[in-house]
């Protein structure tokens, strides 16, 4: 008798164990916020109602989830963070650049969003606020080749800026350099561009550290691109860094889009 109650209890706990066993099984191939995969690269987004002023933008997503994007015109939305996992959710913000303000007067708007990762590939989404609508981000390849490490002397533009930049870049990635906002007016720069592992992604550090100017500490994401999305060297087939800055020490200063070429 107590031989066949130690067998009973041994069959239930196999049963439940199986049960179990199948539970887990089907709720890692449910579909839920597990998915993996690789979106550290460059995106193209897509709009299918304008976010502030934007329609659509080039930009990159870094291995932090931090996805920025600008538009023809120096706009730059920001997405929630993305780092692979199958869903995300969180504040779609757009930025208008410097001089402009979106409808209603505003430069900075705010919506909630949530998407899917689809792949390494794709992501969708929606957004709402005013107006709602739909987002796609699809990979996309703005060099021609490898990326091409930065060196020697180089100028540079800010969107919504009359200021020229010149900067020197080490090999290491390091750069320091001025901003001339005109005669007798230099504010000199230091910073960083940190490449994500060989990736056409770079993260930022842009500080202006001394001059006509208020000091101020920068932080954003970058990417390489052969095309000059904004005529800043009229339109020729070259090399261009384009830094989107992001956060300011500052509060008055606005995410910009720094534009580095020779």
């Amino acid at each position: 008798m107590a031989r066949s109650f130690i067998l009973l209890l041994s069959l239930i706990f196999l049963a439940w164990l199986g049960a179990i066993t199948i539970s887990c099984g089907s709720s890692s191939s449910s579909g839920g916020n597990t998915g993996s995969f690789s979106v550290v690269g460059n995106w193209q987004a897509n709009f299918s109602a304008d976010v502030g002023a934007t329609a659509s933008g080039y930009g990159a997503i870094d291995s932090s989830g931090l996805g920025a994007f600008f538009d023809a015109s120096g706009n730059i939305v920001r997405f929630p963070t993305i780092t692979g996992a199958k869903s995300f959710s969180g504040n779609l913000t757009a930025y208008a650049v410097n001089g402009t303000f979106f409808a209603g007067g505003a430069v900075v708007l705010t919506d909630t969003a949530q998407g899917t990762v689809n792949s390494a590939t794709s992501i969708t989404g929606a957004f709402t606020g005013s107006p709602s609508g739909d987002f796609t981000l699809a990979s996309f390849s703005p060099l021609g080749g490898s990326v091409v490490p930065l060196s020697g002397t180089m100028q540079g533009k800010i969107t919504g800026f009359a200021d020229t930049l010149q900067l020197t870049f080490s090999s290491g990635g390091s750069f320091t350099g001025a901003d001339f906002a005109g005669a007798g007016s230099t504010c000199n720069l230091i910073g960083t561009l940190t490449q994500q592992g060989m990736s056409n992604v770079f993260d930022v550090t842009y500080n202006s550290a001394s001059g006509d100017c208020y000091l101020n500490s920068q932080t954003g994401i970058a990417f390489e691109s052969n095309t000059d999305y904004f005529n800043v060297n009229g339109g020729a087939d070259s090399t261009y860094l384009y830094m989107i800055l992001l956060t300011s020490k500052l509060t008055q200063v606005r995410p910009s889009v720094v534009v580095i070429y020779q």
